[in-house]
């Protein structure tokens, strides 16, 4: 029994997320958790209906996109790492990446719009509507203020502008990330790790344009010692016009050097990050994250989970019920290894 409720051997997929995230053991240990709920059967895999259970979702080709998006070709099943993979994917998302993530999936022809009845269709997928049911209340009222072209034809940016003018048209996408994530690790960590990542590839982008600045010139300094070796030196120190001429004989690709930041550019996002930095470190001493407050977001996030995974058809057990069961079990496994 306590073999099938450790986190099993990683697969390739499962290390992938492992390093990208860098999530440790026990933190595994929670995504694991959660996933054996919907391993009903303890095989290891889950139904995909399971798992639109596990986060309270219908099923949907909306949420069956995820897969294709993440290179899943499931078989109506998920493995773990397949079930990481797609929950890190979408929590991950911004917002715009959300909506842009809408408009793929519904764009089928892949041709950079989508049609008015196309439109239509992806509000009766993320609200379960289904014909001959009709739209009602703010969606009904949304889509009769929507103003179309001629054509009927919506681009990404009059998709974009139809967000914007009614936020709460697409909220069930929205909806689907933040059940996700107040049910796996809670708000805090995801954020923590967002931010993460974000200064990694900040300074990974740094580090690119430091890279391509330091090639073109030492490209430069290496054109200019043939130029000075054709040229002789006398002449070469002594006229200085005529290097230009020279200067085109070894031709230097300038495309990396054009792609790449000029100086000031790259000395005002070094500011910029350091003025970020300075302004995060002056904010942790002004509200430190006292041990009260920690206990305090850990309960917080132990209620909302509760509250989302609460069973009206199955009330908590009082402390002292849970205690009374737990001697219980303990006094059966006692006289199971005495029978042994």
């Amino acid at each position: 029994m306590g073999a099938a409720e450790s986190v099993p051997n990683p697969d390739h997929r499962t290390l992938r997320m492992m390093e990208f995230m860098q999530i440790g053991v026990k933190e595994l240990g929670v995504f694991w958790k959660h996933f054996r709920k919907g391993d009903k059967e303890m095989l290891g895999v889950i139904q995909l209906d399971d798992f639109y259970e596990l986060f309270h979702e219908k099923r949907s080709i909306f949420g069956d996109g995820l897969f294709d998006l993440t290179d899943i070709h499931h078989a109506e099943e998920l493995d773990f790492g397949e079930y990481l993979v797609a929950v890190i994917t979408y929590c991950l998302f911004e917002p715009q990446e959300i909506l842009r993530f809408c408009f793929y999936i519904f764009d089928r022809d892949k041709n950079g719009y989508i049609m008015r009845e196309e439109l239509e269709l992806m509000l009766r997928v993320l609200y379960h509507i289904v014909p001959p049911d009709e739209f009602t209340g703010n969606t009904r009222n949304a889509l009769d203020l929507l103003e179309f072209h001629d054509d009927e034809k919506v681009d990404w940016r009059e998709f974009n502008r139809f967000h914007v003018l009614f936020p709460a048209l697409f909220y069930p996408a929205f909806r689907m990330q933040d059940t996700m994530i107040k049910m796996t690790m809670g708000q805090r960590w995801w954020d923590k790790k967002k931010r993460r990542l974000y200064d990694e590839k900040v300074r990974r982008d740094m580090i690119e344009q430091l890279a391509l600045r330091k090639e073109h010139a030492r490209l430069l300094k290496l054109r200019e010692k043939r130029v000075r070796k054709n040229m002789g030196l006398l002449r070469y120190m002594c006229c200085p016009a005529q290097r230009a001429a020279f200067r085109k004989l070894f031709p230097v690709d300038d495309a990396e050097a054009e792609r790449s930041l000029s100086e000031a550019e790259l000395q005002a996002q070094k500011a910029k990050q350091r003025e970020v930095e300075r302004r995060l470190r002056e904010l942790d001493a002004k509200n430190p994250e006292t041990p009260a407050y920690k206990d305090y977001q850990k309960r917080k996030t132990r209620i909302e989970y509760a509250q989302l995974t609460s069973d009206p058809a199955r009330p908590r057990r009082l402390p002292h019920e849970r205690a009374d069961r737990a001697k219980a079990r303990r006094a059966d496994k006692v006289a199971a290894a005495r029978a042994d």
